[in-house]
């Protein structure tokens, strides 16, 4: 099923978006122009940004999706997200997204987290394959992937809006079901 249940990990907690995270995710990660430099969607500039995206995935859980909170259990308040999106369902395969705030940066949590849903979704899906997309200088999200066992797949440019358009080199890493142990 394609839902959004809860996952642990030896320091993390994952879990479904609450409207009440919005506050700590404007200030953990996404008013932070260093987190957001490589994401798809802009900085955001007040907490009501914030508070409306996460209210938009709080209402899609009803709908099925997987949009995980990542909540350090010692620190007990949200510290990054993590999502994954299935265009094709038919064809057996997602596309996963993440950020984490800059404080946590280089501490491993963002590949425990990584190999958490990983493992979560070839468990509870069909798919056979597992992808995620980041940009040629974006070094951390590469060996993230990379520690989780995730390919170099294809290397392709593509304008980035959030850029002004300019055209961007893009790794794309995968990985296969058969690759991984559970």
């Amino acid at each position: 099923m394609w839902r959004t249940f809860p996952i642990q990990t030896s320091n993390l907690y994952l879990r479904p978006f609450k409207i009440t995270d919005a506050a700590k995710a404007y200030e953990n990660w996404m008013s932070d122009d260093d987190v957001t430099e490589f994401l798809t969607w802009d900085t955001h500039r007040s907490p009501e940004e914030s508070e409306n995206i996460i209210g938009k995935w709080v209402r899609e859980y009803e709908y099925g999706t997987m949009e995980w909170c990542i909540v350090h259990k010692r620190k007990e308040e949200p510290i990054g997200s993590i999502a994954a999106v299935q265009d094709f369902p038919e064809m057996r395969y997602c596309e996963i997204g993440y950020c984490i705030g800059k404080e946590h940066w280089g501490k491993g949590y963002m590949t425990e987290t990584v190999k958490a849903v990983t493992e979560y979704i070839f468990r509870n899906t069909d798919y056979i394959w597992i992808q995620a997309r980041c940009d040629s200088e974006n070094y951390g999200s590469r060996k993230c992937l990379e520690k989780c066992g995730y390919k170099l797949a294809a290397v392709f440019e593509l304008p980035n809006e959030r850029m002004g358009g300019e055209i961007r080199t893009y790794h794309m890493m995968s990985i296969e079901r058969k690759d991984i142990r559970m």
